[in-house]
């Protein structure tokens, strides 16, 4: 920013060390445009995975879609391929034909003229080219978008699902949306569309008042998260209630080629509260999966108004037992006049035995943004329960007076 105008946007590509102290910035690279989106994946099953980009590239003037994949050595970033024109906010990937070789599936928008559409696409990888092997595209009306995309097969039957999550019918009335695909004969096939509302024909704004919509899904992830043996669908976002934005967790499943919602959570913090990523894992050693998620939470006039709350960062990991939902931990943080979680992972990233949580996003100073980096860990507890405690007492107490007993014979 110079004297408050964006002079150009530059895409940031940053590959960072942990080793349980502090950070180390290994790579960084960097073009005119934008980062939306990475995954990372052996996708010809060579031995080194490729990491894949999504969002935008400018030439100064033009901006357009990019889509490209890397390789990563420890020591040099080498661009692979690339694929200009088709929108990325979201990517998997999965070896349809059996080749050896994996498709890469991503999700995302298309805008002709005042039109926005979600869109779902599927590219064929090559060494050094990305094929576009098929695209659809659906809007209900003037506005909806493709915001997460993942391929499993949901149901065990041995063909591989492709899931997309998002919203469609405009951000004035907007409906959250999962959608189940089928790629086949070289065609996307629609499965199952289910799409709600908390209420009708209203929509809610953001802390600065620009329209946000009515119900979104900013994230999707599947893992079987109860262990019945039967995957779940874990989607957050936020949904209106006529009033203020609530934060919303859903986990469905699939089952006789139905989509199920076995339990929706909504909760409000403050006037916005919102998810922005989902991340599934046992977090805590307690060989259960739990759902991790975070975003934000904040106040109408909390951009600008210094009596206001700052928007906080917000990180909730949860436990589905396939009956209640369980908040197992949380953590709120703020930094400068806000912060928001865009996105979260978790893993094992200094291999001492301990899963992460990694949290990214921005935290901002006078308008001015600047990245918000964060390791977080659950701390377990050491200690003994109480009534282990009390078993071993009495036990002790039996043995002791048995020792008495004994010697007084």
């Amino acid at each position: 920013m110079i004297n408050s105008s964006r002079t150009e946007l530059r895409a940031p590509f940053k590959i960072w060390n942990w080793n349980g102290e502090r950070f180390s910035l290994e790579k960084s690279h960097e073009w005119l445009g934008i980062t939306r989106s990475t995954f990372a994946t052996d996708l010809d099953l060579d031995g080194l995975p490729e990491i894949i980009t999504g969002g935008t590239k400018s030439d100064g003037t033009n901006i357009n879609s990019i889509l490209r994949v890397w390789n990563w050595d420890g020591a040099n970033l080498l661009l692979k391929s690339e694929y200009e024109g088709i929108s990325s906010g979201s990517i998997s990937a999965f070896d349809f034909d059996e080749d050896g070789v994996s498709e890469i599936i991503v999700a995302g928008t298309n805008t002709t003229g005042a039109k926005t559409s979600a869109q779902l696409s599927i590219f064929k990888y090559n060494i050094n080219t990305l094929e576009l092997l098929g695209t659809i595209q659906w809007c209900a009306s003037k506005s909806a978008s493709a915001t997460s995309v993942a391929t499993y097969d949901l149901d065990y039957d041995g063909q591989i699902e492709i899931i997309t999550a998002g919203y469609d019918n405009d951000l004035n009335n907007s409906s959250g949306q999962i959608r189940i695909w089928h790629w086949e004969n070289e065609a996307f096939s629609l499965i199952e569309n289910k799409e709600w509302r908390m209420v009708e024909d209203v929509f809610g704004v953001t802390i600065t008042g620009d329209p946000m919509g009515n119900t979104i899904v900013n994230n999707l992830r599947i893992k079987d998260v109860d262990l019945d043996g039967i995957l779940e669908i874990v989607t957050g976002g936020f949904a209106f209630d006529g009033e203020k934005i609530n934060a919303q967790l859903k986990i469905w499943n699939w089952e006789n080629q139905i989509l199920v919602c076995e339990n929706s959570h909504e909760w409000i913090t403050n006037d916005v509260t919102e998810i922005k990523a989902v991340r599934l894992d046992d977090v805590d050693a307690d060989n259960q999966v739990e759902i991790v998620t975070a975003g934000l939470t904040g106040a109408y006039g909390g951009f600008d108004d210094v009596n206001v709350p700052p928007e906080q960062g917000q990180l909730r990991v949860w436990r589905w037992n396939g009956e209640e939902l369980f908040l197992k931990y949380k953590e709120d943080w703020t930094v400068g006049d806000g912060v928001v979680a865009w996105n979260v992972q978790t893993g094992d990233i200094d291999q001492d035995g301990t899963v992460e949580i990694i949290t990214v996003g921005c935290m901002y100073v006078s308008a001015l943004c600047d990245p918000d980096l964060r390791i977080y860990y659950v701390v377990l507890d050491q200690n003994p329960p109480h009534y282990l405690i009390v078993v071993i007492l009495i036990i002790t107490m039996i043995i002791t007076t048995l020792v008495i007993l004994k010697k007084k014979k």
